[in-house]
């Protein structure tokens, strides 16, 4: 009778056990990710706004400081993937959080160039975020279900803002800016100290190239010049260019048009809780049936989306839905591309090529912050004319690069044979 309870124990306790092993470092990069959400996605919906609003900058002023933070998130780009490489994927993402932390105090300095300066470490800290959590999550979950995880990885981005963009907007319309920036310092400070303390270190991804800096910089060049590396880059850098304008443009034309932080936070709420879902839903089709086709859907809807936009500006309503379905695009095509990377490049130089794609996603936003800033005071719809426009040019990009693939696919398999 004991030995039958005993084994009907340890039959619901394995049972019960929630995650595999081989998932842990996973699941845990994921909390982490959330974390680090909830932390990001208000600094970005409301940094635009401080800058505008308690600042006093114009439009085009507050696209060129946010360009000049996306300057410093081209460097961390480069030194990023080399860093993932050599250090390590987990002390690469633990530089980004406390950059993070570093960086919620422009929300606390009311001078305007400190300020400036502070944010600009948030792009700066968000190459390394990013660089060490996508490679730890490329090294950790492999090629079997990394479309899910990858979604799933992303939800910490939005999903973290759904819970915390609420929660930012009420402490804004009530406490100020002040209360904001403790928040999210204290947030980012206690997010550092749990990756550390929890998150393991994971065996392998780190460059044989460790004894030489130049070296690792020299590599960059072949990369680059390979043809898919090219097009891959290009397909992160031509839809981050329509994104770039909406992150600053979307914000700032709700704040103008209803004067409320809530108005703000609703958006960045709604567009976030759609991304989820589209980033699950991408992610499971990319596991299922491969990239191309969900690429080539989420290339569409960002065309639909802009030219709606580039139609109805003139309405608030627009952009709770044209906005919406660009934020469910544009995250669903982040989610995409480790699937893309893996496919195409050897462990040992990940990071780096990571680093190369996040260096043209930085470029992107520059040149469409800039862009939109300028466009936007000609015509309210005139940046995201442009962007649909641009978008409509990705696509025949992305059926070529698809194109490209399979024949080298089809050439390694003749090979072997």
């Amino acid at each position: 009778m004991l030995n039958r309870l005993s084994s009907a124990f340890v039959r619901l306790r394995e049972r019960a056990a929630p995650i595999e092993p081989r998932w842990r470092p996973v699941v845990l990069l994921l909390a982490v990710q959330l974390l680090g959400g909830m932390s990001l996605s208000p600094q970005r919906a409301f940094m635009p706004v401080y800058l505008g609003e308690r600042l006093g900058y114009t439009a085009v002023a507050v696209s060129l400081y946010i360009a000049a933070g996306r300057v410093m998130g081209v460097a961390s780009s480069v030194f990023g993937g080399m860093l993932s490489d050599v250090l390590g994927r987990k002390r690469t993402l633990v530089l980004g959080i406390l950059g993070f932390a570093f960086s919620s105090l422009a929300f606390l300095v009311p001078v305007p160039w400190l300020a400036v300066s502070l944010w600009a470490v948030s792009d700066l800290a968000a190459g390394f975020y990013t660089l060490g959590g996508q490679s730890y999550l490329i090294d950790a979950a492999g090629s079997e279900r990394l479309g899910m995880f990858s979604a799933f990885y992303y939800w910490g981005l939005t999903v973290g803002g759904v819970l915390s963009n609420p929660i930012a907007g009420v402490i804004l319309d009530n406490q100020g800016f002040g209360l904001f920036g403790a928040a999210l310092l204290i947030l980012s400070l206690a997010t550092a100290l749990g990756t550390m303390v929890f998150l393991p270190r994971l065996r392998g991804g780190r460059s044989e190239e460790t004894a030489s800096w130049k070296r690792l910089l020299s590599t960059y060049r072949d990369i680059v010049r390979r043809p898919m590396v090219a097009a891959l880059a290009l397909l992160r850098f031509l839809p981050t260019c329509y994104w770039g304008m909406a992150t600053v443009l979307i914000p700032l034309l709700i704040n103008r048009m209803t004067g409320a932080k809530t108005a703000v936070a609703l958006y960045a709420v709604l567009s976030q809780v759609m991304a989820s879902l589209a980033q699950l839903m991408i992610g499971r089709a990319a596991d299922r049936w491969g990239p191309r086709i969900p690429t080539l859907m989420a290339l569409g809807v960002l065309v639909v989306s802009a030219a709606g936009l580039a139609g109805f500006s003139a309405h608030l309503w627009s952009f709770y839905t044209f906005g919406v379905l660009a934020a469910c695009a544009a995250w669903s095509l982040s989610a995409l591309m480790p699937r893309l990377v893996i496919e195409t490049t050897a462990p040992d130089e990940r990071g780096r090529v990571l680093g190369v794609v996040h260096t043209f996603w930085n470029v992107g936003m520059v040149v469409g912050s800039l862009a939109g800033g300028m466009l936007v005071e000609l015509a309210v719809g005139l940046p995201f004319f442009a962007s649909a426009v641009l978008n409509l040019a990705t696509i025949l990009l992305a059926i070529s690069f698809f194109r490209s693939a399979g024949k080298g696919k089809r050439s390694s398999l003749l090979e072997v044979e």
